[in-house]
């Protein structure tokens, strides 16, 4: 099995020529050409964790599922936000609630160096990333966009313009069937912000054409 990085992430190049990384799952990718792209080891995809930032808020149905409060619990009381909402409300004790957690992945500076020098490599063309990866990717590299249109500086358009380029090769699967899990070799997921590099990469290449 093909692999980069020291061994840690597998690749494959495809029947039809385009050459796929395993960024960070421990499973492997089959094709619908019956082609297989291997999986990371536990500890490699341990490495490859996002940091996860947490909220809460709190959802108490009063009468019905129109009637109801919304509470915000603060991060060092969802363990116990519970407790915190009968504190604050003790007259809905007997009301049905659940917490509602929303999570905040952010792209930890290891995994932003694998990245980049993945996509610096001309052999890779795509990179399977999980979704919240890609999300959190895209999330980041539209703040660093905005920051470098703020800021007349070379080396802050030249950081942003590599997260960009590294959203180009970055793409989830499409499956083929949910059952088997079997995925399209040639069709993969993107988002809006991986058409917002797709549309800026062709008008440049059409401006430096004229």
């Amino acid at each position: 099995m093909a692999t980069i990085l020291g061994g840690r992430f597998p690749i494959l190049t495809l029947n039809n020529g385009i050459t796929v990384t395993n960024y960070g799952s421990n499973h492997e990718y089959k094709f619908t050409t019956g082609e297989i792209l291997g999986k990371c080891s536990d500890e490699v995809c341990h490495g490859t964790e996002l940091t996860s930032d947490h909220s809460g808020t709190a959802q108490v149905i009063i009468d019905n599922a129109e009637s109801r409060l919304t509470v915000s619990v603060p991060d060092n009381k969802l363990d116990h936000w519970r407790d915190h909402v009968l504190m604050e409300y003790p007259e809905y004790k007997d009301c049905k609630m659940w917490l509602d957690v929303f999570i905040n992945y952010l792209v930890g500076s290891r995994i932003m160096d694998d990245i980049l020098m993945i996509a610096e490599m001309d052999i890779i063309d795509i990179i399977l990333v999980p979704y919240p990866l890609m999300n959190a990717w895209s999330r980041e590299c539209r703040m660093q966009k905005e920051i470098a249109d703020k800021m007349d500086n070379n080396g802050v358009k030249e950081f942003s313009d590599n997260w960009e380029y590294a959203l180009l090769k970055m793409r989830t699967c499409k499956l083929e069937d949910r059952v088997t899990k079997i995925i399209y070799s040639d069709r993969f997921c993107g988002n809006d912000e991986t058409l917002d590099a797709e549309f800026k990469r062709k008008t440049l290449f059409l401006v430096n054409q004229d």
